[in-house]
């Protein structure tokens, strides 16, 4: 098990997010996109791959968002929120940024502040595991505004303990772009 002391500065030196700046500077920065979602990459997998189920990349970005509701801070789980570079790629929006904002980022904030107040037990939660959900459904490009068919799914959820008592948090939307599942809607 992991306990969730120690995590921040690791996760932020790994994310490149400095103290210095406010955390919603920070969400924008990281969820520009690293090195696994840059736009442009040639050997960065096709946008609409569907990714693993799991994988080391996925339980390490979901161990930041249960840090980052333990410390009602969205910037230390940017980096499992829908990059903003990737929405800007795939969006089919006059403004795709503010697209962003609107539907990804601002949401993902207000999520992690109220899972935060309501589960203040959570201060102390060592992580367990992250299970992704079963339902996996190839969006039509209208469906959700893309321009292209992208791969969500829906009942995911993230297991972890607090005073010996097991509790799970349930994700309700991750979209796969790029060969990894994100977060669209907390």
């Amino acid at each position: 098990m992991w306990l969730l002391a120690g995590c921040r500065g690791a996760h932020r030196a790994a994310a490149g997010i400095l103290d210095a700046g406010p955390a919603d500077a920070a969400i924008e920065a990281r969820a520009g996109g690293g090195a696994e979602a840059s736009v442009g990459d040639p050997s960065a997998p096709p946008d609409d791959a569907i990714p693993p189920a799991s994988s080391e990349e996925l339980t390490a970005r979901s161990r930041h968002l249960l840090e980052a509701i333990a410390k009602d801070d969205a910037a230390l789980a940017a980096d499992i929120l829908f990059p903003r570079d990737g929405w800007l790629a795939t969006r089919d929006a006059a403004d795709p940024g503010h697209d962003w904002e609107k539907r990804a980022a601002s949401p993902f904030r207000r999520a992690v502040h109220a899972l935060s107040r309501r589960r203040k037990d959570v201060g102390g939660a060592q992580f367990v595991s992250f299970e992704l959900g079963h339902s996996m459904t190839q969006m039509s490009a209208q469906h959700h505004g893309w321009k292209k068919a992208l791969w969500t799914v829906t009942g995911s959820r993230l297991t972890f303990v607090v005073d010996g008592r097991t509790r799970t948090l349930p994700i309700h939307e991750m979209t796969a772009w790029r060969g990894a599942w994100y977060v669209t809607r907390l």
